[in-house]
């Protein structure tokens, strides 16, 4: 989009974010970011506002800092929901329930075998030990027929509204655009855009440039311009439930 003659306020220099988290954390209505990077920290903001009521729409990449570190992003806004096979469920349990019965039994035809052998010697329940063994290894085979057994299955939904486009530089995209923008727009009445990442260095550290406008019809544009990015980019993007497969563990059973 082009639009010319906006009336804007313009920023260069460090902290170029406060202004920015400031009229974030006021939203009454709705935020919308595109940033191809994040914090965590920041990630926490839109969840709490998110958990208050406010609507959020983010636009990122597979790119995002700090992705492999120890506080992560996406995985906070990406929710497992874990489903169980009840059938499987009855199948293991009857299984467990077998193996008990087949311990119970090779402790107890041991406990009787060995004292009828060692002290009344009769050797020839020696051959009672076969039973032993043959039992042992049909519960062998039945413990691990339940730790293979799958009861659970996993589906992964969003928390809010994301995009996560796949960047061209992981070679796995047929596409080649970067969604490089950074947009900030809060209740459709002020848009923020420049070099801010929505980064902790971004917003304090870095030095940065950024325009803040509250004009009407500037404002219009850029919304529309990130709906259009947001539901018809035709970009090739992280699939939610492999990505979730991913992120969080998934015990069969």
């Amino acid at each position: 989009m082009f639009y010319n003659n906006a009336v804007c306020d313009i920023y260069i220099g460090k902290s170029a974010g406060a202004k920015l988290l400031q009229d974030i954390r006021n939203a009454k209505r709705n935020i919308k970011i595109v940033s191809p990077y994040l914090s965590p920290s920041l990630i926490k903001e839109l969840i709490f506002l998110h958990n208050k009521g406010i609507k959020i729409s983010l636009i990122t990449s597979d790119e995002i800092e700090d992705f492999y570190g120890y506080d992560k992003n996406i995985n906070k806004l990406i929710v497992q929901k874990r489903h169980t096979d009840e059938k499987a469920k009855q199948s293991r349990d009857s299984l467990i329930s077998l193996s008990g019965t087949l311990l119970f039994a090779i402790i107890g035809l041991a406990v009787i075998l060995v004292p009828v052998i060692f002290l009344l010697k009769e050797w020839k329940f020696a051959y009672g030990f076969i039973l032993v063994i043959i039992l042992f290894f049909v519960r062998d085979f039945i413990v691990r027929q339940i730790k293979s057994k799958r009861i659970y299955h996993y589906t992964y939904k969003q928390l809010f509204p994301f995009k996560v486009f796949i960047s061209p530089n992981n070679g796995n995209s047929f596409n080649k655009t970067f969604i490089h923008s950074k947009i900030y727009v809060v209740d459709d009445e002020i848009a923020y855009m420049g070099s801010l990442n929505f980064t902790a260095k971004g917003i304090k550290d870095n030095h940065e440039t950024r325009i803040r406008t509250a004009d009407p019809n500037a404002v219009a544009g850029i919304v529309e311009e990130v709906n259009k990015i947001f539901f018809n980019s035709n970009l090739a993007e992280r699939d939610l439930q492999f990505w979730g497969s991913q992120l969080y563990p998934e015990p069969i059973n």
